[in-house]
């Protein structure tokens, strides 16, 4: 992590009251806990998304686009990391578990379950995501302004969050139904 990613982090975490997620949990083992996850989640991608918003208020060239990667990046991480379903918790389940996981997942379209996320991956994701979404935006091209780029920002940010917790989620129901 750069300077630039570290100086951010904790200025934004700080100003929209982020808990850094350091705490790693086991995979859900009941709906109610399935729940309880999922508030989370969303309640981390609202403030993420507020901060991405913030980002792309800014008129400084690159600094939201720039942000918008770096904290895709690091929703998806907390998100897996919430669920249970991070990089390393997955490398250290038994193999058979980890071959579940790994398969449910490929099966449910998640390049980012139970993978290192890189800024590369994240890229690749959100500039399809932005492909598909500007053609649904493309009605304010005539009135873009910070305002609406900051909007559309957010809701950029908030639809891949909450697609990561349903892939998420679908990979964990297959393993509560068992």
């Amino acid at each position: 992590m750069g300077i630039f990613d570290k100086i951010t982090t904790k200025a934004g975490n700080k100003a929209f009251g982020i808990q850094e997620i350091k705490k790693r949990s086991e995979l859900p083992i009941s709906q109610e806990e399935l729940l309880e996850r999922r508030k989370k989640a969303k309640e981390l991608i609202h403030k993420k998304s507020l901060m991405s918003s913030a980002a792309n208020v800014v008129p400084i060239p690159g600094l939201g686009v720039g942000m918008d990667i770096k904290l895709m990046g690091d929703i998806i991480e907390d998100i897996n990391k919430i669920y249970g379903l991070s990089h390393k918790q997955v490398n250290k389940m038994q193999d058979d578990l980890k071959q579940k996981v790994l398969t449910s997942a490929a099966m449910r379209g998640s390049q980012f379950i139970g993978q290192k996320v890189t800024n590369a991956m994240v890229k690749v994701i959100f500039r399809s995501v932005v492909k598909r979404e500007a053609a649904k935006q493309s009605r304010w091209v005539p009135l873009v302004g910070q305002a609406v780029a900051g909007s559309i920002s957010y809701y950029l940010m908030k639809k891949m969050g909450e697609d990561h917790i349903k892939k998420c989620e679908t990979v964990i129901q297959d393993f509560i139904g068992e």
